[in-house]
């Protein structure tokens, strides 16, 4: 499998990762911007495509990896002491909720995407600007009854593309 095998990744070129959300452990890049009205009437800003991922993933910087997603098993300001107070559940509560908070904040250009590669066991890679990196690797640990380990889809439209146990599904 490669990127001509996922069309679809194609539109992530040239998008800049806008934001960065979590429901669990479950983690969402947003890239490029788009607003859409959810069934309560609100008006959200959302990225034009999001990658939901459900697996091992990790954001390096010149090789060195700086966000990972076992950050989200530590409180967002740490200390050698347990916080009896950390909830996983509050979005923006852990460690890396706040570095990825952090990492977008940072990038006033935003940090574009221009090079995506697939491998055939599901692995994606994402080459942003600065010499940054998204590696994501279902074959490193997934989360359990995941149903697709990553799924990329178009907040305006209905289109989606994942990756799961069964292969590429798309929707």
């Amino acid at each position: 499998m490669s990127e001509n095998n996922f069309p679809e990744l194609k539109n992530l070129l040239g998008l800049p990762l806008t934001k960065a959300t979590r429901l669990d452990k479950v983690q969402f890049f947003h890239f490029g911007t788009a607003r859409i009205t959810n069934a309560y009437g609100l008006i959200l800003d959302v990225g034009a495509w999001t990658l939901e991922v459900a697996c091992f993933w990790q954001l390096k910087e010149a090789d060195q990896v700086t966000i990972d997603y076992q950050d989200a098993g530590i409180a967002r300001d740490s200390s050698s002491f347990a916080d009896v107070g950390f909830d996983l559940q509050l979005p923006g509560n852990t460690l890396r909720d706040r570095k990825l908070h952090d990492l977008v904040r940072s990038q006033p250009n935003g940090l574009n995407v221009w090079q995506v590669s697939a491998a055939p066991d599901g692995s994606l890679q994402l080459f942003l600007d600065g010499k940054r990196q998204l590696e994501i690797k279902p074959d490193h640990g997934i989360l359990p009854n995941t149903q697709l380990f990553w799924r990329l889809f178009s907040n305006p439209s209905a289109s989606w593309l994942g990756f799961g146990p069964d292969g590429v599904a798309r929707g």
